[in-house]
């Protein structure tokens, strides 16, 4: 009769290693997602990506509903920014192509885009630099220069000064049209060929000091004037601003009693301290942990695929892609997403681009299934880059 084969067991160093492995794994899923029983779907999919980014996957096939919610947490060395297409106005590319380009682990598709443009809807800043302005002021996200990061709405202010005689004007807009009669416009080489500087103005072009550096309520930048006058032709920005007015207006005077080497100071304001990047989207959704969305109707409001940004109390950021328009996620109404924000504890959030454009790619690949059934290129991304 042959013998029994012994049990083969683990050795205690390695059965210790297994359980603490194990628990560390627990933990690291309660403190990434400390909403995520009760979540559609129960428990979900969790993927570390890097330190401080772990990546959950809601699937629900009783709505049906698949959703990609990614935590990023700054304390462990990820960080957060944002960017253009092509890095200029006037451009469109993939969310994954624009993640590539910049080197970041993830990213999402970012603004609204406009049609007609195709440049982000709202005011975007990158870097500490204004890269255009917007008459429309919807939600928007930014970050400020001690890493501080709101969402809100903003209030938007820029102004030019003459250093020597403290002369200020208000500058109408920022690779945004005009000038009208009687308005002071700026343009600079991120507004590519849609925001030109505009022929037969009087203008100035002004070649940064130093760099920006933040003010009570924004940000502010000394330039040198390069040279002044009304010309036919356009007035290159080159490395610096070009700030235009229509001829024979006081705006004109101003502009070509400016002297070359003279210094200027350009502030500009988002409503918020010291912002260096900021990004907008259609709607606030929370404001201090409450629901702020109110009555909602039309297309918009119901149910479509999403992407949207939210922050937690403790400093970390949640990005969400919602699939959409198809059998096997039908998407969520700007009601649901906000109800889904709270039950992760997110504080504040708003609502991006989404339809079509809902994109999530990690290291170029894009893990989501956007609702064209393929993926559709933007004005702009959210970039998450590792510690």
């Amino acid at each position: 009769m042959p013998k029994p084969r012994p049990v083969r067991r683990l050795s205690r160093t390695r059965s210790r290693l297994v359980s603490m492995l194990t628990i560390a794994l627990f933990l690291s899923w309660l403190l990434i997602t400390p909403s995520a029983r009760g979540a559609p779907g129960g428990r979900p999919h969790v993927r570390v990506l890097a330190p401080g980014v772990a990546l959950t996957t809601y699937v629900d096939r009783r709505v049906p509903l698949r959703a990609y919610v990614l935590w990023i947490d700054p304390s462990q060395g990820a960080s957060l920014g944002m960017a253009l297409a092509h890095d200029r106005l006037g451009e469109l590319e993939r969310t994954s192509d624009i993640a590539q380009d910049h080197g970041a682990l993830v990213a999402v598709n970012g603004d609204l885009g406009s049609t007609i443009s195709s440049r982000p809807v709202h005011p975007f800043a990158l870097d500490g630099d204004l890269v255009q302005s917007s008459p429309v002021l919807g939600a928007m996200f930014s970050i400020s220069s001690d890493g501080s990061m709101r969402i809100g709405t903003p209030a938007e202010a820029l102004s030019m000064t003459e250093v020597d005689t403290g002369e200020t004007w208000p500058i109408a807009s920022w690779n945004h049209g005009g000038p009208a009669p009687g308005e002071l416009t700026a343009h600079t080489a991120s507004g590519g060929e849609i925001e030109a500087p505009r022929a037969f103005t009087c203008s100035v072009r002004l070649l940064a000091v130093g760099p920006s550096t933040s003010t009570d309520d924004g940000s502010t930048r000394t330039y040198s004037v390069d040279q002044a006058g009304c010309y036919s032709s356009r007035l290159q920005p080159g490395e610096g601003v070009v700030v235009s007015t229509a001829p024979t207006t006081d705006e004109a005077t101003f502009v070509r009693s400016l002297s070359a080497g003279e210094s200027v100071r350009i502030d500009w304001s988002l409503g918020w301290p010291g912002v260096t990047d900021a990004i907008g989207g259609s709607t606030v959704l929370m404001q201090d942990g409450q629901i702020v969305l109110g009555t909602c109707n039309g297309a918009i409001c119901s149910r479509n695929p999403r992407t949207a940004i939210g922050l937690t109390a403790d400093g970390r950021i949640v990005l969400v892609v919602v699939d959409g328009r198809q059998s096997g996620s039908v998407g969520m109404s700007l009601g649901e997403l906000a109800n889904f924000f709270q039950r992760l504890g997110v504080v504040s959030a708003m609502n991006l681009d989404g339809g079509g454009s809902s994109a999530m790619a990690i290291k170029g690949k894009v893990v989501n299934s956007p609702s064209d059934g393929f993926e559709r290129s933007v004005t702009s991304a959210i970039l998450v880059h590792a510690g």
